[in-house]
């Protein structure tokens, strides 16, 4: 595959920078200007070994610095400076050496610090080298190869993710799968009974349809039939009125005549004969009878 070796020559790419900044690989970037206008920041230099021995005083020497050395002072892991003296020690030669454009390092270079001579300078060829000393160009670096990683292999990813995806969720896919094919079969039922009702409704709107036809072909005769309705009510009201009339006649009571007022027939009393008098007696009570 053509993603592979890709991925794989940047990777060494960025380590081949990373190391070279530690003062590991055969060359190394320019990154201050102290040694300017000889060495340019940026340009990237070709180191060539030598022995200690052959070492003299005026050339530029290449040199790791301790990690106590260079915590102290603050340097770099490697730089590249002028000797301004050679001195003889019991392991062989140490060198004190500062930079064109600066004072004299606070400190001796061991023998076995030593790296070499610069040979070869490459014009802005150290820039890119440069970038890897920094803590942002680091991370850059790892972001970018990660995108880069996820890009070149996006399906293979994508594929495994799937594969992992259906190993946990089979089960559950399968009977989200059969509960989805129920529901088709019961929507397509449901559809079935919409289009019955449907074709229903249709059938009961044409029947609605032809009866409102129907009964506007008589309207006519409904208009004739509320007309006599009408006529029929108001000779009810009439009947009416008469028959309200004659009952009230009916029921008035007739007056009845008058009795004239008779006078009590007087029973004739016969006295018998020498009595002053003779009276009537009426009919009814009895009067007592007055002395003469």
């Amino acid at each position: 595959m053509k993603r592979a070796p890709i991925l794989i020559v940047i990777i060494v790419a960025c380590v081949v920078g990373f190391l070279s900044i530690r003062g590991v690989m055969p060359f190394m970037a320019v990154f201050g200007t102290s040694m300017e206008p000889e060495l340019q920041a940026g340009n990237l230099i070709l180191i060539e070994e030598v022995s200690p021995s052959d070492v003299e005083v005026g050339d530029i020497i290449v040199f790791t610095i301790p990690a106590a050395v260079r915590e102290y002072y603050n340097y770099p892991p490697i730089v590249a400076h002028r000797v301004l003296e050679v001195r003889p020690s019991a392991t062989g030669v140490t060198f004190r050496t500062k930079g064109d454009n600066t004072g004299e390092d606070p400190f001796t270079v061991r023998p076995q610090d030593l790296k070499g001579t610069v040979n070869i300078q490459i014009p802005y060829l150290g820039f890119p080298f440069l970038f890897f000393q920094s803590q942002q160009g680091l991370i850059f670096i790892i972001v970018a190869l990660a995108l880069l990683a996820l890009y070149l292999y996006a399906n293979e990813i994508s594929q495994t993710r799937l594969k992992l995806h259906r190993g946990i969720f089979a089960p559950i896919i399968e009977v989200n799968e059969h509960a989805s094919q129920v529901l088709e079969k019961r929507m397509e039922s449901t559809e079935k009974g919409m289009d019955n009702t449907q074709q229903a409704l249709n059938s009961f709107a044409s029947a609605i349809a032809e009866y409102a036809q129907h009964l506007q072909s008589h309207t006519s005769a409904i208009q004739g039939l509320s007309e006599a309705s009408q006529e029929l009510k108001k000779g009810a009201a009439e009947q009416n009125k008469v028959l309200t009339h004659l009952l009230g006649t009916i029921e008035k009571p007739t007056p009845k005549p008058k009795v004239e007022e008779k006078a009590p027939k007087v029973k004739e009393t016969k006295f018998p004969p020498g009595c002053a008098r003779s009276r009537r007696e009426p009919t009814g009570e009895e009067e007592t009878p007055r002395a003469g």
